[in-house]
């Protein structure tokens, strides 16, 4: 999804496979908030899924950053995802029993603290960034010397307090490949299959052999191929099945509001799971991790045909 500079509007101009790879880096996500031990694959995933959004997110928000409306552009876009970020960090903190600690209350908007519902940190870092990439648009060297020196910093600590510097790196990555190369996601779902198909390939090997006690390869050296994976999976899947690429790319429109609601699901799951004589083991958790997903998404089909104005305050307008 990107939005006219100038209106304002949604620009309704999807390409099925990248909105696959939302849907692939969301249940990688979701794989990661189980409450189960963790699947070993999903350590390797969830960096480049992150990364993916981010890349993806400055990609299309390059054109509303420059011009003359971009700071009409900035504006409208920050509160696309402050109403979100408002609402459900306002509804966990109503759902955990409104906590009146002054730590809880600053926890819950993520000032300073990692937001009360962890997953929206996302949406505070990209607000940040999308502010910080305005600021700089001016001055476009100084703004893609500041991502490419942040794409090689990890954060200072583990607390989800501050944004990601390597995060917002990935932000000005997209903006950059947008904005010196227009239409390449375009041109990268036109290369040879040999191409996706040998990325995939890779990508599932290095998982494999990393989940090995002997593989010595640190983890962060090969996550840009993984990034390119998720965005080449949907492409082999429109090659093997273009039924299945539809019905993934439809899936695939709600991932905003599972990404925002998907903690919610998983609380009622555990209520579910408590009355059980024993925990789940883990596989269960981890073959839950679709129908967490559809259930989220479920939601989002019943508000959108019913109370689609309801969806401007979860979504943002989605």
């Amino acid at each position: 999804m990107t939005v006219s500079p100038t209106s304002g509007k949604e620009i309704h101009h999807r390409l099925p496979w990248v909105e696959i790879a939302r849907l692939l880096a969301t249940l990688v996500v979701i794989m990661q908030h189980v409450p189960s031990v963790a699947f070993p694959p999903n350590q390797w995933l969830i960096g480049p899924a992150l990364a993916t959004f981010f890349l993806l997110a400055g990609y299309f928000s390059s054109s509303g950053l420059g011009g003359q409306g971009s700071g009409t552009w900035t504006a409208r876009r920050l509160m696309v995802l402050l109403r979100p970020y408002l609402f459900w960090c306002a509804a966990y903190w109503l759902a955990v029993g409104m906590p009146l600690d002054p730590n809880a209350l600053v926890s819950v908007f993520g000032l300073g603290a990692c937001p009360m519902l962890t997953p929206m940190w996302f949406l505070r870092d990209l607000m940040m960034f999308t502010l910080a990439a305005f600021l700089f648009s001016r001055f476009r060297p100084a703004l893609y010397a500041l991502g490419l020196f942040c794409l090689f910093l990890h954060r200072w600590d583990d607390s989800l307090a501050w944004p990601s510097p390597y995060m917002f790196g990935d932000f000005t990555l997209g903006v950059m490949l947008a904005s010196a190369a227009p239409g390449c996601l375009n041109r990268w779902g036109n290369m040879p299959l040999a191409v996706h198909a040998s990325i995939l390939l890779a990508s599932a090997a290095l998982v494999w052999a990393s989940c090995a006690d002997s593989f010595l390869i640190p983890d962060g050296s090969y996550s840009g191929l993984f990034v390119l994976a998720f965005l080449s999976f949907g492409i082999i899947v429109k090659a093997v099945s273009p039924g299945w690429s539809e019905r993934l790319s439809l899936w695939a429109s709600g991932s905003f509001f599972v990404y925002c609601s998907h903690i919610f699901v998983l609380i009622v799951l555990i209520g579910v799971e408590n009355c059980f004589p024993s925990p789940w083991p883990a596989w269960v958790w981890w073959c839950l991790v679709p129908a967490v997903y559809m259930m989220a998404r479920s939601v989002y089909v019943f508000l959108k045909r019913y109370f689609p104005r309801s969806l401007v305050l979860m979504t943002g307008g989605r």
